[in-house]
């Protein structure tokens, strides 16, 4: 799939790209599917030393220990996995590269390679520092950012506060300007049905989500910000044009409508990283890897969208306050 990608015409004349893998792993999966291998191999160490980076490259980093076969996890590819990210991490934070593209990851594996993650977004926050991140979601009709993410529906309503639903409105109210992203209007999603019907379904509203938007209405006078609202009916009027972003309070809330409306042209986003990092909207699909049938469109959104917002990114602004 990334190589795929990576040989797009449409991406041609926009960018330069860069793989990083193992380069013998990389070209046996091109050679399996008929594909050119049109890159140019670069050790690590030369990408460290300044190297001049080509149109098409590839990083190469050796897989260590057990052979990797396509289609079977590992926790020899979860490691492999791991120092990939952490070596394009490095790369970003050095300046020597613009954006960061991520494929999907096996949590499985890469717990049992010992790294300790529930997914991409902490990860990187752990490598590149970040305080504060959040995961967003992008198409052309509908943006969204998560509250809680990688976690189970009742370990998710007992993290929803007012004050991480407060800390995701923050930073989603920052960082979309900042990339040049459209927030004047945000519809908050509500957790129960009719939006808990003023306490009869549910007091998550009342107690837990509207603190906290009376707080960002505070601090955020110039932007509209609308809810707690029935999920139901929101999703279907931020696509139809009434809000820029909605924040939505649980992994499926958000990523069910939204793969409903764009599964494969959507995109993820990680808010608050001193780097831009999309990646794509699906899993790792073991049982088609390796054989040509994998569909590239996501990643060559991914790689879309990191271009542009690595084009219009500005910088960002010294915190003050909270």
């Amino acid at each position: 799939m990334s190589v795929r990608a990576a040989l797009d015409a449409s991406l041609e004349a926009r960018s330069r790209l860069l793989l990083f893998g193992d380069a013998g792993l990389l070209r046996g999966s091109a050679e399996r599917q008929g594909l050119p291998f049109d890159f140019d191999v670069i050790p690590l160490a030369s990408l460290a030393r300044g190297y001049s980076l080509p149109h098409r490259g590839v990083v190469d980093i050796p897989v260590q220990g057990e052979r990797i076969i396509p289609g079977r996890g590992s926790p020899a590819g979860g490691a492999a996995a791991a120092r990939n990210v952490i070596e394009c991490v490095s790369a970003c934070m050095r300046g020597r590269l613009a954006a960061m593209v991520t494929a999907p990851l096996n949590k499985a594996f890469l717990h049992q390679a010992g790294y300790l993650f529930p997914g991409h977004t902490e990860f990187l926050a752990h490598l590149s520092g970040a305080r504060e991140v959040a995961m967003a979601f992008l198409t052309e009709r509908l943006k969204i950012v998560l509250v809680t993410v990688h976690v189970p529906l009742r370990v998710a309503l007992e993290q929803i506060t007012p004050e991480i639903v407060l800390a995701k409105l923050r930073i989603t109210l920052r960082e979309f300007p900042r990339l040049g992203l459209p927030c004047s209007r945000v519809g908050v999603a509500a957790v129960n049905p009719h939006a808990g019907e003023s306490g009869l379904l549910g007091d998550e509203e009342v107690e837990r989500i509207e603190p906290a938007l009376v707080s960002a209405r505070q601090e955020f006078p110039e932007v509209l910000i609308d809810g707690p609202l029935p999920a139901d009916t929101l999703f279907y009027r931020a696509a139809k044009g009434a809000y820029d972003v909605v924040l939505a309070l649980f992994h499926d809330q958000g990523l069910a409508p939204l793969k409903m409306m764009g599964f494969g042209a959507a995109v993820n986003l990680t808010l608050g990283l001193p780097f831009i990092r999309t990646s794509v909207d699906h899993g790792t699909a073991f049982d088609i890897a390796g054989k040509g049938t994998a569909r590239p469109d996501s990643m060559i959104a991914a790689v879309g969208w990191a271009v542009g917002l690595s084009a219009r990114i500005a910088p960002r602004p010294e915190r003050s306050g909270s």
